[in-house]
């Protein structure tokens, strides 16, 4: 612990004093070498040179409190945006978090910015807070945007806690904005929407946008892992995917991760989502002979012979496509590539799918977590709810 403090230590015999003494240096801020000595009591050198033990940690310990208090003022004298993106390139250095979290947190901190610019840490009060939060909330900014700000700025303020630079957190006593409705954002498709869907795209050529679509409109797996699928990861004869990998989009262009919750998981795969698989299969084999290539095991299947599809142009031509098919979801706007997914986990839950199932479908960590998003975003079963209401009321056996 004293090593961040004192660079050398000494312990002899003073033949003039006839006493033990003990020595500790350290450099100065003036660049110089400095030193503290102490005569022990003992007479015996055992018992004097663990009198001088003590002592050296003693020393050492409050030099470095004083450095730690020194540091805790540093901090609480930062502006909060300064504090909070020191805090934000420290976890990035140290590759705690991933890169998609570090682009969030930097959304984040554009709203903490405008609020805080000239703020420093211990002058951050919770009126201000509240405000912030209000503020975010009037200007018509989602309670999920307003929440990730006031989580990420809670928790960098909870560090400094640790660090000593403030005794509480201001936010400690700040409700954080209420979450909108469960279904919010859910723009899954119904029965008729779907029919429509599969029809209007059976009608086109397979190409690796719409091959994704119906991966994911089958499965419900995410944009990221449907791009990271391999060949080697189709069992053909057990009709199942197997999620090993996915990609991800970070400021510095995509990269290879772990499926979220870090869990390789398998995934049914219906009997159309085969044959359209291979279908595909033979078409990208084809496509990479044409380009002096072998599809192999590890190839792709949302890709080329350089490598994967990125995540980001898979969203952008759906889009396009979504645009000229013209089908509509629940909530009236176009589906994006994430509401595929919406539209099997609702599909699969209304039609009496079990929720452990979809959970590991939809690689959730568990099956609570599927079932506060999908319990009640679908509207037809909101109606079969009431018709099964109707029909047991007036049972009579």
């Amino acid at each position: 612990m004293g090593e961040t403090y004192y660079t050398n230590r000494s312990f002899r015999y003073d033949k003039a004093r006839e006493k033990w003494r003990g020595w500790l240096y350290h450099w100065g801020a003036d660049g110089k070498r400095h030193h503290k000595s102490k005569t022990f009591k003992a007479t015996g050198k055992r018992a004097a040179y663990s009198e001088f033990l003590t002592w050296c940690n003693e020393e050492e310990e409050e030099a470095q409190r004083r450095l730690s208090q020194g540091e805790a003022a540093s901090i609480a004298d930062l502006l909060i945006p300064d504090y909070v993106s020191a805090y934000i390139r420290t976890k990035e250095a140290a590759k705690s978090i991933e890169t998609s979290t570090i682009r969030s947190y930097e959304n984040s901190l554009r709203y903490i910015r405008e609020a805080f610019a000239d703020t420093a840490v211990k002058d951050l009060k919770p009126k201000a807070v509240e405000e912030w939060v209000a503020d975010l909330t009037a200007k018509g900014y989602s309670s999920s945007t307003v929440g990730k700000a006031y989580r990420l700025l809670k928790q960098v303020l909870s560090d400094a806690v640790s660090n000593g630079a403030i005794m509480r957190n201001p936010l400690a006593t700040v409700k954080p904005p209420k979450r909108g409705n469960k279904t919010q954002g859910i723009n899954a498709l119904d029965a008729k929407a779907r029919t429509a869907l599969l029809s209007k795209m059976e009608s086109f050529e397979l190409t690796p946008t719409l091959v994704a679509a119906y991966v994911s409109l089958y499965t419900g797996i995410r944009r990221g892992e449907v791009c990271g699928l391999q060949w080697r990861d189709l069992d053909e004869g057990n009709r199942v995917i197997w999620v090993k990998r996915a990609i991800g989009d970070g400021k510095g262009g995509a990269y290879l991760k772990q499926p979220k919750t870090d869990k390789i998981r398998d995934v049914s795969m219906p009997d159309s989502l085969l044959a359209i698989l291979l279908e595909w299969k033979q078409a990208q084999r084809e496509e990479y002979a044409s380009k002096m290539a072998t599809l192999r095991d590890d190839s792709y299947i949302i890709g080329d012979p350089l490598g994967y599809f990125l995540p980001n142009h898979l969203t952008k031509e759906w889009n396009s496509i979504a645009k000229l098919l013209g089908v509509r979801g629940i909530e009236g706007r176009l589906p994006n590539f994430h509401d595929l997914r919406h539209t099997w986990a609702t599909m699969f839950l209304a039609s009496g799918g079990d929720v452990k199932t979809a959970a590991s479908n939809l690689g959730h960590a568990n099956a609570a977590m599927t079932l506060n998003i999908y319990a009640s975003a679908d509207p037809d079963a909101k109606r079969r709810a009431a018709e099964i209401t109707e029909s047991a009321m007036r049972q009579t056996s």
